[in-house]
């Protein structure tokens, strides 16, 4: 039985307005190349400058992590040459990383951090047929790489480190850390051995799913124990998960140490950030450990609490709605069952629910706690809020959802249903709550659901109470 070591080395964007080192808007569009200047290029002669947002996004990771935290800002050149890296280096922190020696709680267990350092991102590549199309958009997006030591054995704790880290990212507004929109990408390294040393590593780069993570641990596992089982030799080499095979493929062999000459950053001095540092002040309500406690203590299941969790905008909009209905329950399932259900069946996201939609739906919500609208009514109504994004008052209107408060006209109504089922009610004097729900039952019928249920439940027991 051969044990598995696995370290991670994880990109991150990060949400600034501008660029790492230039004044580019930092936003992936789907138009190419519009996000770009002269910097983002590598134009001769053009100066980096530091995105001091960048800076303190980094530091809140370092004190969120427990790190220790460099007071002086350097940064330096990565050189080497690839399509997607204009200048021909990246400008990196490899001597001196903004934070090192962290750590993250995963089952009872440290897994300890070695480093997170500042850089800058590459554009992205798109293949067609032969050729390399290049959208400098993404070059020089500002990132935090966070690299573990290899102490993960298993598949379940590395995905449990990486759902801790997300959730810190997304809670922390440092990431959206949206991996299908490669805004976070996981390299792993990855090596077997029977002997209680660290076997031949296997780098498998730029994994954009958790279930990519998983198959590719798996695919690696069965691979390099079916070659040691042969005793055959581990390459060290790196290797990409591919989607269409399900398999881990190579891209290049690693022969020796790649040579990539790292220098200090000459046209960035050092920066003393001691005062950035005591400023940024971590928000302990963002903490998801402690957020999660407070799900727990309003009683919230588990998969209801991870669903929360794991997707930030969900959780704003749900705590959005919470704090005008100040009903868990109510919310729990008008957000988290009925609007995803519909976001699913279109196929949407939650990011396409604006705001003006999220304010309809709280305003039904205050309307079925008020009694004003039934269950099976907010139901339809949910839908068309999501579709015409009129507020309720306007559907209720047009699908004829008003409400009969009339007493007279209710009564009326209570006392030809008693009388048509007055054997009913004599035989069952004794089991008033079972007469209640009957007769309610045949009212909401005639009524289609509009009767008001207070108006009807106080007339009703006037009713029997002098029957």
């Amino acid at each position: 039985m051969y044990k598995i070591t696995i370290g991670l080395e994880i990109h991150t964007q990060l949400l600034t307005n501008s660029k790492m080192f230039s004044g580019s808007k930092n936003e992936v569009s789907n138009m190419p190349n519009i996000n770009i200047n002269e910097i983002d290029l590598g134009m001769p002669g053009t100066m980096p400058s530091v995105n001091e947002q960048a800076v303190k996004l980094a530091v809140r990771l370092a004190k969120i992590l427990d790190m220790e935290i460099d007071p002086v800002l350097r940064f330096d050149r990565k050189n080497y040459f690839y399509q997607d890296l204009p200048k021909g280096y990246q400008i990196t922190q490899q001597f001196y990383p903004i934070g090192k020696n962290g750590k993250i709680i995963v089952n009872n267990k440290n897994v300890h951090i070695e480093r997170i350092h500042l850089e800058e991102d590459t554009a992205k590549q798109i293949h067609e047929g032969k050729e390399i199309l290049l959208d400098y958009n993404r070059a020089g997006i500002p990132l935090i790489e966070i690299v573990t030591k290899p102490e993960i054995h298993n598949k379940e704790e590395c995905i449990g480190f990486l759902t801790e880290l997300k959730r810190i990212l997304t809670f922390f507004e440092i990431s959206d850390g949206k991996m299908e929109n490669a805004s976070l990408r996981v390299d792993l390294n990855i090596s077997i051995s029977d002997t209680g040393k660290l076997g031949t590593k296997v780098e498998i780069k730029n994994i954009n799913s958790f279930s990519a993570v998983t198959k590719a641990i798996d695919y690696e596992y069965d691979r390099q124990s079916k070659l040691l089982s042969k005793k055959l030799n581990i390459e060290q080499e790196t290797r990409k998960w591919d989607e269409s095979s399900q398999t881990t493929i190579t891209m290049r062999k690693k022969t020796g140490l790649i040579e990539y000459r790292y220098m200090t950053e000459p046209n960035i001095l050092p920066v003393d950030i001691h005062k950035l540092i005591e400023n940024e002040v971590i928000d302990s309500k963002k903490d998801p450990q402690q957020i999660k406690s407070m799900l727990v203590s309003n009683s919230l299941n588990e998969n209801i609490i991870n669903q929360l969790l794991d997707d930030y905008q969900l959780f704003k909009i749900f705590m959005c709605a919470n704090k005008k209905v100040n009903d868990f329950n109510l919310t729990t399932t008008w957000i988290i069952i009925e609007l995803i259900k519909i976001l699913n069946d279109e196929q949407k996201k939650i990011e396409s629910v604006s705001q003006e939609i999220v304010n309809n739906i709280i305003e039904m919500m205050m309307m079925i706690k008020s009694n004003q609208i039934n269950g099976k009514q907010a139901k339809t109504l949910i839908e068309q809020i999501y579709k015409t994004k009129q507020n309720p008052k306007t559907l209720i209107s047009k699908l004829g959802f008003e409400q009969i408060t009339d007493k007279k006209n209710i009564r009326s109504l209570l006392i030809k249903i008693i009388n048509d089922n007055i054997e009913m009610v004599n035989q069952n004097k004794d089991r008033r709550e079972r007469v209640e729900k009957f007769i309610l039952g045949l009212l909401m019928k005639e009524t289609k659901g509009q009767a008001n249920p207070n108006i009807a439940k106080t007339l009703l027991d006037d009713l029997l109470n002098n029957k």
